[in-house]
């Protein structure tokens, strides 16, 4: 596996943070969430969730895992429990 360094990590078109989160979502839930501007860019986790709360949009049955980019370590995340 090949490092990712600082500098070619993406960083969030909404917050400017670095995205150490991956994860997935149906589309039909990202355009629900997402502000049009930002649909086709990065956008982290933090800030999909706070998008989601302002339109109360219920997403946590619809994400089947999350994984954490690290500079140390990665690690997946399974989803065992939801809860809205």
């Amino acid at each position: 596996m090949c490092a990712v360094s600082l500098s070619q990590r993406q960083t969030c078109k909404v917050c400017g943070r670095p995205d150490k989160f991956d994860f997935n979502i149906p589309d039909e839930i990202w355009r629900a969430v997402v502000p049009v501007d930002f649909q086709n860019r990065v956008v982290c986790l933090c800030c999909f969730d706070d998008f989601a709360y302002r339109r109360n949009v219920a997403y946590a049955k619809s994400q089947r895992s999350l994984w954490f980019a690290g500079n140390k370590a990665t690690f997946w995340f399974a989803v065992r429990r939801r809860v809205e």
